[in-house]
């Protein structure tokens, strides 16, 4: 699998995800918690793509044999953008803390039923 297929996968999964747990959010405990999720959920998922994007293209860089410092001031501005997002959405009261928390834990669980899909799909091709 390639960066860009797990990156479109994890996408679709991990936004599958935000939006039922947003649903169950807003059913548990209302609308704060609702943006909260979505908010974090969305927050973990651009900063996904946004880091499965510099990923691809060091690697394109290190095998032609380029280097790039500029890849450093890509990763500190993708970094001050994810918590800039998240600051805002907690200091301005937009969302509640904790449903922030829980939307931001979709990503390593989609990430984790992602992975293992792939392992045995693998795992099924080298014994065919």
């Amino acid at each position: 699998m390639t960066i860009a297929d797990l990156a479109a996968r994890v996408t679709w999964s991990g936004a599958a995800s935000v939006v039922a747990m947003t649903a169950g959010a807003w059913g548990l405990a209302g609308a704060d918690a609702a943006a909260g999720v979505a908010g974090g959920g969305g927050i973990a998922l651009l900063n996904f793509r946004w880091l499965a994007r510099d990923v691809g293209r060091a690697t394109g860089m290190i095998a032609e044999g380029r280097g790039g410092a500029g890849r450093i001031g890509r990763i500190g501005l993708r970094q001050l953008v994810t918590f800039g997002g998240l600051g805002l959405l907690i200091a301005q009261g937009w969302a509640h803390p904790v449903g922030v928390g829980v939307g931001l834990a979709a990503l390593p669980l989609v990430l984790l039923v992602e992975g293992l899909l792939d392992a045995r799909r693998e795992a099924s091709r080298a014994d065919a």
